[in-house]
């Protein structure tokens, strides 16, 4: 029996929009395909804010949607539905500003690395390409680079510019390089009313077909209350070890259990969460260990302890403190590191106007009423930790154990950090909690370093302090005078003398010789 063109399409294309078609199939009986995926011949297009992911050139055709067999797609989506919408922490290696970005960074070993084990490291990329890129799905289809997985509170959409092996170079997608983060409610709302109905129009077309009736069965089970536990696992880092998340969380209520269930559930309590999708709270990030593969169960109770000490009915107050009239709007099409420096000395300026040779970062935070407080955390590589929202005063707890130490150059630099994160970084959500460390998302730790250093070295008082040396700024006596007026370290100044276009990439790695012994970041 012949069916006709069948296509579903959900979604406002300027927001988010999915569409997938069945098609007449020009193959045929193609043997190299089931009678399922013969029949599901068709076409899928994805457009995020306007732009469509899948347009593509084609023998010098652009074309709206990639064409091929849509049933491993459908199938894809489903089998790895609470993975790419949970899933933040990438694999190895924190690296890039997206998902696309950074699995074509590290699809290979550093070479820095002496010994590993290449096969392991390719076998863990592999793993979580194929749970957030689409093209892992395409079997021989010509499918764009494109990944979907969860960015704090948002689900980001990022493509990269992978060739596909055996392709003409005339075939190639119209959007690569991009990255788009979206509201996950509208998101999961518009791929679940297509993959539902395309599943549907499978079953009617063929009845008797037990994959078929197997994948809308699994479509169903997406919105099990059963689903949440899996949800909240890999929301917290553990992928599919349930057990383990069931372990820690354990230890979090635990904790928890004497606190007045109001206050409990603020702190974990998950917000707009649907039958398809778990929204955590940023602080539930801190409690059940997603800030770092390295985070250990006492630093989990630790947490725990702290979010919960920390809370207060209402943090309004504070809130018009740090609501600083920073010009945001200039800085869109920068980079996080130019970003940063823009904001660091207008908040600067703004905080600290009457310094006269140095930040009193200590000062600031008093000003604002920003506590801070040192801590004991065992994962040596995190600096700090803050939070903030509707029912946490802006905190900021500063871990003595870290590895970069902890002379008084460090710790301004980090409290000027983690004043940034305080300032600026409750953009995707009234609630912050960052931990600074190698896995906090990239461009948010870029912008807080370069803020910082903008914040700590403003251009006048750096202005004055080196015509006070009477030296040039690529002279090592200099770099040591200015450091110990600015009260920052030698490294940091270097950086920032490099940024600011005066210095040369020679001269840092020749003054960085010097210094590298108080380097702290």
């Amino acid at each position: 029996m012949a069916f006709g063109n069948w296509e579903m399409q959900a979604g406002d294309p300027t927001v988010f929009a999915f569409r997938i078609a069945f098609l007449r199939n020009p193959h045929g009986d193609d043997d190299r395909a089931t009678p399922e995926e013969r029949e599901s011949w068709g076409a899928f297009s994805v457009w995020a804010q306007g732009e469509n992911l899948c347009a593509h050139t084609e023998q010098g055709e652009v074309l709206d949607s990639a064409h091929w067999y849509m049933l491993p797609l459908i199938e894809w989506f489903v089998d790895n539905w609470d993975a790419l919408l949970h899933e933040e922490r990438l694999p190895l290696s924190n690296v890039g500003l997206s998902a696309a970005e950074s699995l074509s960074i590290s699809r290979r070993p550093p070479l820095s690395l002496k010994a590993v084990d290449e096969f392991g490291w390719l076998d863990v990329w592999a793993a979580w390409w194929e749970r957030h890129c689409v093209r892992s799905s395409r079997e021989g289809g010509l499918f764009p680079d494109l990944y979907l997985r969860r960015y704090r509170d948002l689900l980001e959409f990022s493509t990269g510019a992978e060739p596909l092996p055996g392709i003409p170079d005339e075939y190639v997608f119209l959007s690569p390089n991009r990255r788009y983060r979206l509201d996950p409610i509208t998101v999961v709302d518009v791929l679940f009313a297509v993959l539902s109905s395309a599943a549907q129009e499978l079953r009617r077309r063929l009845p008797e077909s037990s994959r078929i009736e197997q994948l809308n069965a699994k479509i169903s089970g997406l919105t099990s209350p059963g689903r949440e536990t899996s949800r909240m696992a890999w929301l917290a880092g553990f992928g599919d070890n349930i057990e383990s998340y069931l372990q820690v969380a354990h230890e979090v209520d635990s904790v928890l259990e004497p606190v007045d269930p109001k206050i409990r559930e603020q702190i974990t309590g998950k917000r707009r969460s649907t039958p398809l999708f778990v929204d955590g709270s940023a602080y539930a990030r801190l409690l059940y260990g997603a800030i770092s593969p390295a985070t250990t169960l006492s630093d989990v109770v630790t947490l725990t302890n702290l979010i919960v000490n920390n809370y207060v009915a209402d943090a309004t107050p504070w809130l018009s403190r740090l609501s600083l009239r920073l010009d945001i709007a200039d800085v869109s099409q920068m980079s996080p590191g130019e970003q940063g420096s823009w904001l660091g000395e207008q908040a600067c300026e703004l905080l600290e106007a009457s310094a006269d040779s140095w930040v009193d970062i200590h000062s600031v935070l008093q000003r604002l009423n920003i506590q801070f407080t040192s801590i004991d955390l065992s994962d040596d590589e995190l600096r700090a930790v803050s939070v903030f929202g509707p029912t946490q005063r802006p905190h900021i707890f500063c871990n003595r154990r870290t590895r970069w130490g902890q002379s008084s150059e460090v710790e301004r630099f980090t409290l000027a950090h983690e004043l940034c994160h305080l300032l600026l970084d409750r953009e995707y959500g009234d609630e912050l909690a960052v931990a600074t460390g190698p896995w906090a998302p990239v461009a948010i730790e870029q912008r807080a370093n370069a803020f910082a250093a903008a914040f700590l070295m403003p251009t006048w008082l750096l202005r004055d302090a080196l015509n006070l040396t009477d030296l040039p700024a690529d002279d090592p006596e200099a770099i040591g005078m200015v450091s110990a007026t600015m009260r920052v370290s030698g490294s940091s100044l270097i950086d920032r003398l490099l940024n600011l276009g005066e210095l040369t990439f020679d001269d840092r790695i020749r003054l960085r010789s010097v210094w590298m012994p108080n380097v702290e970041r």
